[in-house]
């Protein structure tokens, strides 16, 4: 007797959980004036949250006194 193997459920595969996570960060972005390189750090520091602001701001060459404000403003306090 052969088994079958478990598939999961409709919508529980790995792409569409990484589609819902980058969907998050993403959407907050939008309508911000950013730079390329504030969106690239501020993504950065929402995959990397072991990281220091310091070290992701160096990464990407932006201040990280205004990386730290602008994470604080788009993900923890957003505006509704």
């Amino acid at each position: 007797m052969m088994r079958q193997l478990a598939t999961p459920p409709v919508g529980h595969d790995a792409a569409t959980r990484r589609e819902r996570a980058s969907a998050v960060p993403v959407a907050a972005l939008r309508g911000h004036d950013l730079t390329v390189a504030e969106r690239s750090a501020l993504l950065d520091c929402y995959v990397n949250s072991d990281r220091t602001f310091l070290e992701i701001a160096t990464t990407h060459g932006v201040d990280r006194e205004r990386l730290q404000e602008l994470w604080f403003d788009l993900f923890l306090q957003p505006s509704t």
